[in-house]
């Protein structure tokens, strides 16, 4: 009867070790590795829900040291697993800079937690086929995992326009999940299904995000130097509008897109005057300035050198010229370079029946006639 009751946790093992032996031996490693991570404490957290079903049914000879210990266990992987799951959100979100704090106040959470379970109280409940464990100790741990899977959630709703929409869409069923599953089992304890949870979790996180196929298909449409989508990305989403607009509900030719072309001033000269790595400096500061005050498009890219392209669909002129001024604004407070930080920048809109091509064109006209307002309007940045 425990083997039967045992078995969707037998066969999560199973799966999770598939998991990690796959992702350890095929995947380009990063710096977090918070899927491995995720993947490991789930391992945990099944072979501990294992063990305090086993226990819990055998109080007679189990003393209630070794069972509270077991539970205890139980209760700060499944909180662990949490933690890391909101670390993984704030890897990918646009607070990455503030990732050290935010990651900080997860754990001085799980100290306050580990502090507290000395004296909260545990106890057992004979269920219809099998005893659980309960009490304000589980109720507490029930509540903090909703409390991590919120604030997921928010760190998700903040960074919805900079991650991709496949992204978003995958993560967005996986919280669903989190939060069904602690609810389900905090009013049904004897359902016994954290260990299947986490592992659905996995399994999505894997198959959606974080398998070595999609890790190349980022480096494929990733400029990693400065955290925008590169050439790759933007020519696929050109043909992916484009094939939007054969299809049934695509068909609107009076459809508007917008698009905003910026060029770095003065690169060229920088690189030959400073080198090289301050040329690299302006480059990744400019793309910050552009993602940071571009909150409109839909998404902004490199192109290549010192090329970037925002794209707007159903673009609202007068609040792209508001967020081009913030770009000028942003660009005149940045300091600390051999060279100041200046962007030329050129926008037009148009209907879709004009053209991509010809719309981008005219922004990239406007791009250069600002540029050269700016080398009139300033004197030479560089001495050589």
């Amino acid at each position: 009867m425990l083997l039967l009751t045992l078995r969707e946790e037998l066969l999560c093992i199973i799966i999770l070790i598939f998991l990690i032996f796959y992702y350890v031996f095929n995947k380009v490693k990063d710096r977090e590795m918070l899927f491995l991570k995720l993947s490991l404490i789930s391992l945990l957290h099944v072979i501990l829900d294992i063990a305090t079903v086993i226990t819990v049914n055998s109080r007679d000879t189990v003393p209630d040291s070794v069972n509270r210990l077991l539970h205890i266990l139980f209760y700060i992987s499944g909180l662990l697993f949490a933690i890391w799951f909101y670390n993984y959100i704030v890897h990918i979100s646009v607070l990455y800079r503030h990732a050290r704090f935010l990651k900080g106040m997860g754990y001085v959470v799980l100290v306050c937690f580990s502090v507290l379970l000395a004296i909260l109280p545990m106890e057992y409940v004979q269920g219809k086929g099998t005893y659980y464990s309960y009490g304000l100790l589980a109720i507490v741990g029930y509540g903090l995992f909703l409390l991590y899977c919120t604030a997921s959630l928010i760190l998700l709703l903040c960074s919805r326009k900079q991650l991709e929409s496949r992204t978003r869409w995958a993560l967005i069923p996986i919280l669903f999940i989190m939060y069904i599953g602690v609810i389900m089992q905090a009013v049904v304890p004897e359902l016994l299904m954290t260990g299947g949870n986490v592992t659905l979790i996995c399994i999505g996180l894997f198959v959606a995000l974080d398998n070595p196929d999609r890790d190349f298909m980022r480096q494929a449409m990733w400029d990693f130097s400065t955290g925008l989508k590169n050439r790759n990305c933007y020519n696929r989403d050109l043909d992916r509008y484009t094939e939007q607009l054969s299809h049934g509900k695509g068909k609107r030719k009076h459809q508007r897109i917008g698009f905003l072309v910026a060029d770095l001033n003065y690169l060229k000269d920088t690189n030959d005057c400073y080198g090289h790595a301050e040329g690299d400096r302006l480059i990744a500061a400019a793309a910050a300035v552009l993602q940071e005050n571009l909150r409109l498009a839909d998404n902004v890219y490199r192109l290549g050198g010192d090329e970037f392209v925002a794209i707007y669909r159903v673009p609202n002129d007068e609040a792209v010229a508001e967020e081009m001024d913030r770009v000028y604004q942003a660009c005149k407070k940045a300091d600390g370079f051999a060279v100041p930080l200046s962007l030329a920048l050129g926008y037009a809109s148009g209907s879709m029946e004009e053209g991509m091509e010809s719309i981008f064109q005219r922004a990239d006209e406007k791009m250069y006639q600002d540029k050269a307002r700016i080398k009139e309007t300033l004197p030479h940045p560089v001495s050589h």
